[in-house]
């Protein structure tokens, strides 16, 4: 009986220890990567900001081209 109670605690033991090291990686995942892919997406949407106006600019400019 004691043994399996030693073998539990043990067991027990190692699921804490797994557990911690998990949070630890997904801290690292929330914090680090998804940093970086929040850039990469603000660097994207100024793209396409910047390709929108330029299109919007070449629209206005063929609608008054054409009026004249």
């Amino acid at each position: 009986m004691a043994e399996e109670i030693s073998k539990y605690d043990l067991e027990i033991t190692e699921l804490k220890s797994e557990i911690r090291i998990l949070s630890e990686r997904i801290s690292i995942i929330k914090d680090n990567h998804l940093k970086h892919i929040e850039e990469k997406i603000n660097t994207i949407n100024r793209v396409m900001y910047t390709i929108g106006v330029m299109v919007l600019g070449q629209l206005l400019w063929v609608i008054t081209r054409s009026l004249i």
